[in-house]
């Protein structure tokens, strides 16, 4: 009969040279060059702990065939020692102790190789997107107009128009950063009136969680709720391990893939109010600014 010396340590990882190590309930899920195996712990013998120039952790399977040698599929190695024995003994104690006849198994044989899940990193996109290419295309032509007016002057403004033309280009930068604000506020106002006036308020459970590139980098915290319609939707944050199993969301019953959490309603009016205070005079100084300068370069 199969006993464990103690329970399984979920949790545990080990990366390194060679891929990366995931300790489960049950299983050990390896990553390596692109392929995911599902190990599962009846089908290791021991994770040996290989003490050369690199420390390596080298996962050993159960050989069917009496005194040959453990199949090793995996050697994973790493700079820290303490990491590299950390899992190895996790494993150990995690790995059923079987008689004599329940070790002569096959543990190649109950090794799978699975679909590696969705990772919710940054995708690789356009450079830019449709909304994008459509918001570059205005601002071009818009220069483009506010240069061709005054040129169009006639010879006896023609000073006048070069002057207005080179103030033209000198201040469109700041013209972009003023639509930029007023896109950003604009936003930021209909999202708030949407969750203000049809926002719903849940819990999202924790149901995932992703690591980082490296032990210093934060990973992703997969949530997940169930909008009114009965649907389930996840929403991702940046966060450690230890991050809360639960969170409050906002959600507009008709977009629930769209959520927002966990703020408070009074800190999402105060964002809003912020940025009302200064997205709003912005605007309005742009708006004054574009009547003055076509006003004035069509009556050159």
């Amino acid at each position: 009969m199969a006993v464990r010396d103690a329970k399984p340590a979920p949790g545990t990882v080990l990366r390194g040279r060679g891929g990366s190590a995931h300790l489960l309930s049950e299983a050990v899920v390896l990553d390596r060059a692109g392929i995911r195996l599902l190990i599962p712990l009846d089908a290791i013998e021991t994770v040996h702990v290989a003490r050369s120039k690199r420390p390596t952790a080298e996962i050993r399977l159960n050989s069917a065939a009496t005194g040959a040698d453990a199949t090793t599929v995996c050697a994973i190695g790493s700079r820290s020692t303490e990491a590299v024995e950390a899992f190895a003994h996790a494993v150990n104690a995690a790995v059923p102790q079987r008689d004599e006849a329940e070790r002569r198994i096959d543990g190649a044989a109950l090794v799978k190789a699975v679909e590696r899940p969705f990772m919710p990193r940054t995708p690789c996109r356009p450079f830019l997107s449709t909304d994008e290419w459509w918001a570059c295309g205005a601002l071009t032509c818009l220069f483009a107009v506010g240069l061709m007016l005054p040129a169009l002057a006639g010879d006896g403004s023609l000073a006048n128009g070069a002057s207005l033309a080179k103030l033209w280009a000198g201040t469109f930068a700041g013209l972009v950063f003023g639509c930029a604000v007023a896109r950003g506020t604009w936003r930021a106002t209909v999202t708030w009136w949407l969750l203000h006036r049809y926002g719903v308020t849940t819990v999202a459970t924790r149901v995932g969680y992703w690591p980082g590139e490296d032990d210093n980098s934060p990973g992703v915290l997969v949530y997940s709720f169930t909008a009114t319609a009965g649907t389930t939707h996840d929403i991702c944050r940046t966060g450690s391990r230890g991050g809360p199993d639960e969170i409050g969301v906002s959600y507009d019953p008709a977009r629930p893939d769209f959520a927002v959490g966990p703020r408070q309603p009074w800190v999402r009016t105060l964002i809003l109010l912020i940025r009302l205070l200064v997205g709003v005079p912005v605007t309005l100084v742009m708006a004054a600014y574009l009547l003055w300068y076509f006003a004035t370069a069509m009556h050159l």
